[in-house]
C-alpha cells in the first residue's frame, strides 16, 4: 500500500499476485475534523481479499486458504522536514474458508470461521536526500495472529517517477512468505498515480515462485 501523502482524501487499490498466494485491497484514508492528510489525525476503512497455501498434516496435505475481510481505522501522522511517521490501529472481521476443511494430525491450530481483528500499524519515510528516500510499513493482526512487513529503498530521479528495490515478510500461524522485488510508482496528474511491482516469492514448505503487483492512489 502506498505511504500517506498530503492530500485531502487518498482513495486506494490494488492486488498483488503470485501462483501461491494473493491479496487485493480496497479503500479510503480520510482526514478528522477537515484536516490534511500528511499531519495529524485520520480515519481509514478497507475491503481485503487475501489467499495462501501451506503444507499440513499427516499424511501432508496442500491447505488452500482465502480470506475476505473489513477493516475501520483511525490514525495520527507527524510530519518534519526529512521524515513522516503515521501510527494507526483498525478493528474489522475476517472470514477464514480453509480447504480441505478436515485436516487429521495437524500440528497446530488455524483461524477458519469468522474472526475478529485489531491490526496496529506503523508507516515511516526518511528523506535521505532530495531524491533518496527510505520507507517502512509494518503491521501485527491479532486475532488471526498474521504480520506483513515492508522495506522500500526509493530514488526519485523526476517529480513523477520513483524506482527501487523491495522486500517483504509476511506470515501466520501456518505459513511464512518472503519476497524479494523491485518496484516502480508514477505520478500521472489531477491526483492519479499508479505502481508496478514484481520479484521472487520465497514460500516455506513451498517452491519458489515469482509475484506481481499493480495499484493505484487518487487524491481528491
Amino acid at each position: 500500500m502506498p505511504a500517506v501523502a498530503a492530500a485531502q482524501d487518498l482513495l486506494l487499490g490494488g492486488v498483488q499476485w503470485g501462483p501461491q498466494n494473493s491479496y487485493s485491497y480496497f479503500g479510503g484514508v480520510l482526514p478528522v475534523a477537515g484536516g490534511q492528510l500528511g499531519k495529524g489525525w485520520f480515519v481509514t476503512a478497507f475491503a481485503s481479499y487475501l489467499t495462501y497455501q501451506y503444507h499440513s498434516g499427516n499424511p501432508i496435505e496442500l491447505v488452500q486458504t482465502k480470506v475476505p475481510g473489513f477493516n475501520a481505522g483511525l490514525g495520527y501522522t507527524w510530519k518534519g522536514a526529512s521524515y513522516a511517521l503515521a501510527l494507526s490501529g483498525s478493528v474489522g472481521d475476517q472470514y477464514f474458508s480453509v480447504a480441505p476443511h478436515e485436516l487429521p494430525n495437524a500440528p497446530s491450530p488455524r483461524p477458519e470461521g469468522n474472526v475478529p481483528t485489531f491490526t496496529p500499524q506503523i508507516q515511516a519515510r526518511y528523506n535521505l536526500s532530495p531524491k533518496f528516500y527510505l520507507s517502512t510499513i509494518d503491521s501485527y493482526s491479532f486475532g488471526q495472529s498474521s504480520y506483513w512487513s515492508r522495506f522500500r529503498g526509493e530514488y526519485q530521479p523526476v517529480w513523477w517517477l520513483s524506482v527501487g528495490p523491495e522486500g517483504i515478510i509476511q506470515g501466520g500461524q501456518n505459513y511464512r512468505i518472503r519476497q524479494m522485488g523491485a518496484f516502480a510508482s508514477f505520478q500521472l496528474g489531477q491526483g492519479w498515480g499508479t505502481e508496478l511491482e514484481g520479484g521472487i516469492t520465497y514460500s516455506s514448505g513451498l517452491d519458489n515462485t515469482g509475484y506481481c503487483g499493480f495499484s493505484f492512489s487518487k487524491m481528491f
